[in-house]
């Protein structure tokens, strides 16, 4: 389960982001139609089709964990709930399009879709991903090596001082 105070901080991220354009202002539909096709060339909203899945994932661990005996019914109640739910996904995409929208003409948003439509951009949309998982390695890897040689030029400029750390 996600914290309470991240998950209100997230909301207020969200209300605060969409309380510009992209709440205030009616798009044009060939405005919206062009961030859809923006967003779908550019698949950055591919891996949202994953959240009423671990929505669904969670619920049903939350539930099972104080009534394990009836884990079938949870199953079950959790299953009929997603499918329910799952009609409810135009709501999220129309605010991605909308921040889409909000940040980029109608002009811009085409050549985007132009661009993603490209062999360079289609290449691009699918190695992205697996570029931001080994760029998220490297970054852990790197805040680990700097977090130690801190920690060590920190004990020896203390141990100089006589401080031990």
């Amino acid at each position: 389960m996600i914290h309470p105070l991240a998950s209100r901080l997230a909301v207020v991220a969200l209300v605060a982001g969409l309380s510009g354009p992209a709440l205030a202002e009616d798009y044009a539909k060939e405005h919206l139609a062009a961030a859809r096709a923006a967003i779908e060339a550019s698949h950055v909203a591919d891996g949202l089709d994953n959240i009423l899945i671990g929505v669904a994932q969670q619920t049903k661990n939350l539930l099972a964990r104080s009534n394990p005996a009836q884990s079938s019914l949870i199953d079950e109640l959790t299953n009929a709930a997603a499918l329910e739910l799952a009609a409810k996904r135009p709501e999220l995409d129309k605010q991605i399009q909308e921040i889409w929208a909000a940040r980029f003409s109608k002009a811009e948003l085409d050549e985007i879709s132009k661009f993603y439509t490209s062999p360079v951009g289609q290449k691009l949309s699918k190695e992205t991903e697996g570029m931001v998982k080994m760029i998220g390695v490297a970054a852990q890897v790197w805040q680990q090596k700097i977090g130690q040689e801190m920690l060590a030029k920190v004990r020896e400029e203390g141990k100089k001082r006589g401080a031990a750390f």
